[in-house]
């Protein structure tokens, strides 16, 4: 079970960002002129590899949600959390800011939800799952690079891609390693916990 969730969760991340590459080869202009990744689904030569890079994602973490432990009540939260990802994953896709006015602002609110949700499910991860000083750091330099892209589409600093790149970037090795260091004291599913057993997870709650 274990490596079937953690095998999913590395194809949802290798996927987005390998089509994300074939993008940016395509054209270095996303990290031009302060535009943002987004640029990459707006502009019909880059579109589709950059939406396959979503629904790809989007795909592999259902999976994964899928294949978690249903008798284990944080398993269930861990599913939920990784269904509601895939649904602010695809309202930033469905929502290009170069459409209309209406667009823009319903793409600026998606990317800004999309930030706070995933900075917040890391420190669920990190609080409930499986803690240690590691993932505390990686999640601070998640909130640096989350201040950066925010300083950025505020034009204070060019760096709106490098920024957000970096923050997804953090945030899937968070994802990864979180969920993999929480399932190995995860009992398999049906089988009770005797003693001597540890408790499931590292944060508590």
């Amino acid at each position: 079970m274990r490596r079937r969730v953690v095998g999913f969760l590395v194809l949802a991340q290798v996927s987005f960002f390998a089509c994300l590459s074939v993008a940016v080869v395509m054209t270095t202009a996303g990290f031009q002129h302060n535009h943002g990744l987004s640029f990459y689904g707006e502009h019909w030569s880059t579109a589709v590899p950059y939406g396959a890079g979503f629904m790809l994602c989007d795909y592999f973490l259902l999976l994964a949600a899928n294949a978690l432990p249903k008798d284990d009540r944080r398993c269930r939260r861990l599913a939920l959390l990784l269904n509601l990802l895939t649904v602010s994953l695809l309202i930033v896709l469905l929502t290009p800011d170069t459409v209309d006015s209406f667009f823009n602002w319903s793409h600026s609110i998606a990317s800004a939800n999309l930030f706070v949700y995933e900075l917040s499910f890391a420190a669920w991860l990190a609080r409930r799952c499986y803690a240690d000083g590691v993932v505390w750091s990686l999640i601070v330099l998640q909130l640096v690079a989350a201040v950066l892209a925010m300083l950025s589409n505020f034009h204070v600093v060019p760096y709106l891609s490098e920024g957000t790149l970096i923050f997804q970037l953090i945030f899937s090795v968070v994802l990864i390693r979180e969920v993999a260091g929480f399932l190995r004291v995860v009992p398999a599913p049906g089988a009770t916990q005797g003693p001597g057993v540890p408790p499931v997870g590292v944060g508590g709650g």
